[in-house]
C-alpha cells in the first residue's frame, strides 16, 4: 500500500477504494473510462473508491484487472501498515520536507501568490516534524483574497479542478469564484484551498532546499491541524502510544 495515510484505510472497503482511485489516477483514466472497460457504471466505481460499496471479489478483481493489476490477500498486525508508513517517512524526514517545498515551488513557478496564505493539513504537519506522508498541498486563504487567488490559479501550469459530480478532475472551469470545491491537480502536485474569514497566526518553519538555501514557510499550528485532519491525528496518536 502507498505511504499516504488516508482515513479510508480504516476498513477493507476503504483500503480497496483508496488503492483503486490511486492506481486509476496514475494511469490518467477517469472513473467513466474505467467503468466502461470493466462493464459497470461510473456510479459503481465512485462508490467503490469512496469505500461506500460492499466489496465483492468479482467486481474488485474486474476493476483492478482493467488497470493491469491483480489483488493479493494477506494479514498483518493491526498497526503494521501505519507503523511502517511512519518509519519510512521518519527515515527520510528532511527529504520529504524538501519535497513539500519543491511541490509548492512548482505551483509558483510562473507567479508567486499575490495574497497571504498558511499551509495546512499533512504538509503542515510534515514541515513541523510529524512523520506523515504529505499527499497534497493544503492552503488556508482569507475570504477577501478570493479574486487574487483566482488570478494566481489561472497562471498555474496544467491545472485541473475537481468535479464532484464525476469524482474526477477537469481542465474546464478552474475559477475558484465559480461553484465547486477549491481543489486542483497538476501532473505532479495536488492543491486544496480552504477560505477562512481571516488567517490564523502561523508558525514559521525553516526548510533548506537541496542546494542548502533556506526558506521560511508559514504553516498552521500543529494542534489545530491535528483537530481538523484525521490522518494527522491518527499518526500523532500512534506516536504517543509507541
Amino acid at each position: 500500500m502507498d505511504e499516504a495515510v488516508d482515513a479510508r484505510q480504516e476498513t477493507l472497503a476503504g483500503q480497496l477504494g483508496w488503492l483503486l482511485q490511486d492506481r486509476r489516477q496514475r494511469r490518467g483514466w477517469s472513473q467513466h473510462q474505467l467503468a466502461e472497460r470493466a462493464a459497470t457504471s461510473q456510479q459503481q466505481v465512485s462508490r467503490f473508491e469512496r469505500g461506500a460499496l460492499g466489496v465483492t471479489a468479482g467486481l474488485a478483481d474486474r476493476l483492478f484487472a482493467e488497470l493491469g493489476l491483480r489483488l493479493r490477500v494477506d494479514v498483518e498486525a493491526a498497526e503494521g501498515p501505519l507503523d511502517e508508513a511512519i518509519d519510512r517517512v521518519r527515515a527520510d524526514l528532511v527529504g520529504r520536507q524538501r519535497m513539500v517545498l519543491a511541490d509548492f515551488r512548482l505551483l509558483t513557478v510562473l507567479r508567486e501568490p499575490g495574497f497571504g496564505y498558511v499551509i495546512d493539513g499533512t504538509a503542515a504537519a510534515l514541515l513541523q516534524g510529524v512523520p506523515i506522508a504529505a499527499r497534497r498541498i493544503d492552503l488556508l486563504v482569507a475570504e477577501d483574497e478570493l479574486d487574487r487567488l483566482a488570478e494566481w490559479i489561472y497562471v498555474v501550469p496544467g491545472l485541473r479542478r475537481r468535479n464532484e459530480r464525476h469524482r474526477d478532475f477537469s481542465r474546464y472551469d478552474i475559477d475558484p469564484r465559480d461553484a465547486g470545491p477549491l481543489w486542483w491537480v497538476t501532473a505532479l502536485v495536488e492543491l486544496k484551498v480552504r477560505l477562512v474569514p481571516e488567517l490564523p497566526r502561523p508558525v514559521l518553519v525553516t526548510v533548506a532546499d537541496a542546494d542548502g538555501d533556506e526558506h521560511r514557510v508559514a504553516v498552521r499550528a500543529l494542534p489545530a491541524v491535528e483537530a481538523d485532519f484525521a490522518e494527522v491525528a491518527r499518526v500523532l496518536s500512534r506516536l504517543r502510544a509507541r
